[in-house]
This record gives structure tokens, sequence and C-alpha cells, in this order.
């Protein structure tokens, strides 16, 4: 999907506008659910927000964000995650923006979380040189007997880019990960 990103207004774009129009306009949010791992470290949350004008519930929304899943969810979901809910209530009393002349609810930030997963599932495309190289190095890991070496081997398909060239459904890292384990083993 080609879009452009600067097309797109921002959250606080649209908080100031609908700050401008209702000075008295109350954004709250809330922390409606976190999932977390086996150690209790967040994974998930997923917030609300409401907008209020006076006494008046006007608007609310939820969103989600999953930690880890871009750049900015490493350390920074949970702000994330209320941006985006922010902007889904703040679209869900009109303020929108317009793609097209048309009326669009999507924000800024949506669009780069969009762009964010079309990156994740693009596959490089490799070349017959860069897959006969994979293979010559997947072929030479189980005659290597040393810890050492195999970092050599590692360090140099690294620096070549072959470590994830898919070959036969496998890759060098992981080939080099699992040969790895097994002369530990044996020490």
């Amino acid at each position: 999907m080609a879009f452009n990103l600067d097309a797109y207004e921002t959250v606080a774009e649209r908080l100031h506008r609908a700050h401008t129009d209702h000075p008295d306009l109350r954004i709250i949010t809330d922390l409606v659910a976190v999932e977390r791992d086996d150690n209790h470290r967040p994974i998930q949350y997923i917030v609300r927000a409401q907008a209020w004008l006076g006494d008046v519930l006007k608007a609310q929304d939820y969103a989600e964000e999953m930690v880890g899943s871009s750049n900015v969810n490493r350390t920074s979901a949970l702000e994330n995650c209320t941006t985006s809910a922010i902007g889904r209530a703040l679209s869900a009393m009109n303020y929108q923006g317009s793609i097209n002349n048309k009326p669009s609810r999507v924000t800024k930030e949506e669009m780069q979380k969009v762009e964010r997963a079309e990156q994740a599932l693009k596959v490089p495309n490799y070349t017959p040189e860069q897959i006969n190289d994979a293979q010559l190095a997947i072929e030479q890991v189980s005659a290597i007997t040393s810890v050492e070496e195999l970092k050599l081997l590692y360090t140099g398909a690294q620096e070549a880019g072959l470590l994830t060239v898919p070959v036969n459904g496998k890759t060098l890292q992981s080939i080099i990960s699992a040969h790895k384990k097994v002369l530990e083993a044996t020490k």
C-alpha cells in the first residue's frame, strides 16, 4: 500500500483543533488492560480515551499496542497506545482529517503503525549468488569442531549478509546456533 504520511493529521493537531472549538474539552484516559508475560513484564496494553464537554460524554474509543512491536513500542508502548486512543475518540467527535477531500478518521500515528507492519512483512529478495553462498556455508557447519571456529564462520557470514538467507526452509544463523549448542554440550 502506497500512501503519503504527510497527508495525515497527527493526534496533537486534532486535539489542538478540538480545544480551540471547545475550551472546556476534557480528555480522560484509562488503562483498561495490561497483558503480562510469565515474568510479569507487560506485553500488551489496552487504553480507553473519553472526550467530555462539561459533564457530557461526547465520545470514547479504545486502542491496543503490543510491547516491542516497533522501535517506539520497545520503550513507549503505553504512551503510544494512549495517543492512539485519544485520536480515535477525537475522530468519533468528528475531528477527522481528510484524504483526497474525503473525511478520514485515520491519524498519522495509525498510518505509521500500518507502515511498520508492512515493513515487517516484506521478504527480502536474495540473489542466486547469496543463496548459493549461504548453502556452501551451511555445508561447512557440521565439519566445525570448535566454538571459536564457529564464531569465525558466523562473523564472516554476518559481514556477507548471509545469516538470514533461507535455504531449504532453514537459515545459516539457526544452523550455527544449533551446532554451537552441540559443541558446548560436548565440552
